[in-house]
């Protein structure tokens, strides 16, 4: 009887581990890495763009396992990401994505949480009138694949300069939901190339890339909203280098175009002011009015400038 008693108890124990070890890798749950990435700021003083993120939430509730991460955003740019947890997720498709940013205090409890560094490594404390960032954004989650969500940060449009000792600060709460976005990463693809020609009348050209039909240059050269933010309804951008290239990266798929800013330090304050967009043709065959993306492709697209238009 013992034997049999003991047989039964084992059986029991084997299942349940069974049961247990099947729990962790069922079809219902889905290996995910979160990761960030950042457009760049328009001013040349800034060195450093700290976020401190407190909790991440998928349709109102907290990602189990997370812990607080301070990012140097700045330092994640043309398709560079930081990995900040691997998690599993029920296999299902998420609509909302909240950040939740702590202004006061980093993951190591230093002072302040979020904040830029200029040149000589001045802090300077970012915060705005809301500490969460919510994300309207379908995210479907593959319980036999592993999934990578990337949330890009673009700094251009969450930081604006004030006057003041204060020079930065966040923009306001709605313009902070609208200058972070949300992919899946397997879902998107890259637009590159180079630009040569007449660009030597700028210190510095921008490519923003926007979804076909969108870019209206006279609202977008404008100061748009409490922020002042230039082209705001831009998905991306990539600073040019200096030897012509440039990267747009985390795409979805679609149709996009893709317009170049030249800037210049006409006072010499390390801030770029906006000199008017480049005059550009595609290399061959190439349309940057209709540039077509497919997932997980990269789209060379090599552009000619003939001058800048004020």
């Amino acid at each position: 009887m013992k034997s049999i008693a003991y047989a039964i108890a084992l059986t029991g124990l084997i299942s349940f581990t069974a049961c247990e070890k099947d729990d962790n890798n069922a079809p219902g749950n889905g290996n995910t890495t979160f990761k960030v990435t950042d457009a760049p700021i328009d001013d040349a003083s800034v060195t450093g763009a700290f976020v401190t993120i407190s909790d991440i939430k998928l349709d109102g509730q907290s990602l189990q396992g997370f812990s607080k991460t301070t990012v140097d955003l700045n330092a994640y740019r043309n398709g560079d990401t930081k990995t900040i947890g691997n998690f599993k997720l029920g296999t299902k498709t998420y609509n909302t994505i909240t950040f939740v940013l702590d202004y006061d205090t980093d993951q190591s409890g230093n002072t302040p949480g979020s904040y830029v560094v200029t040149t000589g490594g001045v802090k300077h404390k970012l915060q705005s009138s809301s500490n969460t960032i919510n994300v309207n954004k379908s995210i479907a989650i593959d319980g036999n694949a592993n999934n990578s969500i990337v949330a890009d940060f673009d700094l251009r449009k969450m930081i604006v300069a004030q006057s003041g000792s204060d020079k930065y600060d966040f923009a306001t709460a709605a313009e902070l939901e609208s200058a972070v976005r949300v992919v899946k990463e397997d879902n998107t693809g890259t637009i590159s190339g180079t630009v040569s020609g007449t660009t030597s009348g700028s210190d510095k050209i921008v490519a923003y890339a926007y979804k076909k039909g969108t870019f209206n240059r006279s609202t977008e050269m404008q100061a748009q909203g409490s922020s002042g933010i230039r082209f705001k309804n831009a998905v991306s951008s990539s600073t040019v280098s200096n030897t012509g290239g440039y990267s747009l990266h985390f795409l979805e798929n679609g149709e996009y175009e893709v317009h170049f800013a030249s800037y210049k330090d006409t006072d010499s304050d390390g801030t770029y002011e906006l000199q008017g967009t480049l005059i550009v043709t595609g290399a061959g065959d190439i349309n940057l009015l209709g540039l077509n993306l497919g997932t997980n492709a990269t789209l060379n697209a090599n552009a000619t400038a003939t001058g800048i238009l004020p």
